[in-house]
C-alpha cells in the first residue's frame, strides 16, 4: 500500500542547496526579487513543482513524500510569482522545471553569481529631508527667523541629495570623521576654523580608526571624488603635516553642525550619514 500524501518540511541541507543555487534571486525568469533581504531575513517562498498534497497544483501520485520535498522538486520564488505559477495550464511541470534548471545554471559559477546580483545600493535608500530645522535652531542656538530657517533647510537638503548618491561606506567614514573631529577639537590633532574646512591629522585617524596610513588616504581620496573631503596639509607646531579635511558646503560646515547636534541630543550620527535621515533636525512631534 502506497503512503498517504503528507506535506513534509524541507530538510536543512535541502534548503541550503536551494539557496546556494538560487543566487539569492527568485527563479521566475527576469525577476530580480531577493530571497533574503538586507537584514538577513528570508523573504522568499519555497515552492513545489509537483504539489506536496493531493489538492495542490501539478500533484503527482507516483511520487512519495520524500521525493516531493527533495531539492529537485523545489524552487525559490517571490510571493507574487509563486501565486502566478498556480495557473497549471500556463505553468505545467515541464515549464517550471525549465525555469529551475535555467536559473540554477546561471549561478553554477561564483563569478557569474556575483555579476548577476550587482546592485546600486544608493538607489535602494530613501532619503528623509529636513522640513523646518526648528529643533536644530533651538538646540544649536542659531537664532534663525522663518526665512533664514527655510534657506538653511534648502541648503541641508541639497547636501542630503549629494550624500544620497555616495556609497554607504564612504558616508559612514565621513560621519566617523566628523565625530572624531568633535571629540578632539580642543587638541592640536584637529583644526576647525570658523571660515575653513575641518582638518584632522592622519596620524590621529590611524590610531583612532585602527587603519593603516594607506587605508586612511584611500578613504579620503574617495571623499574627494564626491566633493565631500580629501587630503590637505595641516599647519602644526611641527610644520605642515598630512591631514584629512571635510569640505564645507556653500560656505557652511554642515558636518560640523550635524556632529555637534548629535553630541548634544544623543543622536547617532549614523542616523544622518548611513540612514540619510535629516528629520531629527526638525521640531519633534507634539504628543
Amino acid at each position: 500500500m502506497s503512503e498517504k500524501p503528507k506535506r513534509l518540511a524541507p530538510l536543512p541541507n535541502t534548503l541550503r542547496e536551494l539557496f546556494l543555487k538560487s543566487g539569492n534571486l527568485c527563479a521566475f525568469p527576469n525577476c530580480k526579487t531577493l530571497m533574503m533581504d538586507a537584514d538577513g531575513s528570508f523573504v522568499g517562498e519555497v515552492c513545489h513543482i509537483e504539489a506536496a498534497e493531493e489538492e495542490g497544483e501539478r500533484f503527482n501520485p507516483a511520487m512519495d513524500n520524500e521525493e516531493r520535498r527533495s531539492a529537485s522538486n523545489l524552487m525559490l520564488m517571490c510571493g507574487p510569482h509563486h501565486r502566478k505559477t498556480d495557473d497549471v495550464e500556463k505553468y505545467p511541470v515541464e515549464v517550471l522545471r525549465k525555469f529551475k534548471d535555467d536559473h540554477e545554471r546561471r549561478f553554477s559559477h561564483p563569478d557569474r553569481a556575483i555579476l548577476e546580483t550587482l546592485s546600486d545600493w544608493t538607489m535602494t535608500e530613501q532619503a528623509k529631508p529636513v522640513q523646518n530645522i526648528k529643533r536644530a535652531n533651538v538646540v544649536m542656538k542659531m537664532n534663525l527667523d522663518d526665512e533664514e530657517r527655510k534657506g538653511s533647510a534648502d541648503k541641508l537638503n541639497e547636501y542630503l541629495e549629494r550624500l544620497s548618491r555616495v556609497p554607504p561606506p564612504a558616508r559612514h567614514f565621513l560621519g566617523a570623521l566628523a565625530m572624531r573631529a568633535q571629540r578632539m577639537r580642543d587638541t592640536r590633532a584637529v583644526s576647525i576654523p570658523r571660515f575653513g574646512d575641518t582638518k584632522i591629522l592622519i596620524s590621529d585617524l590611524r590610531g583612532a580608526f585602527k587603519l593603516s596610513r594607506d587605508g586612511v588616504v584611500e578613504q579620503a581620496k574617495e571623499l574627494e571624488s564626491y566633493g565631500l573631503g580629501g587630503l590637505e596639509p595641516m599647519n602644526t607646531d611641527n610644520g605642515d603635516e598630512p591631514a584629512v579635511y571635510i569640505s564645507r558646503w556653500d560656505g557652511w560646515n554642515i558636518m560640523d553642525l550635524i556632529a555637534r547636534f548629535c553630541i548634544q541630543e544623543s543622536v547617532p550620527i549614523e542616523k544622518f550619514t548611513d540612514e540619510l535621515d535629516f528629520t531629527p533636525l526638525d521640531e519633534p512631534d507634539k504628543r
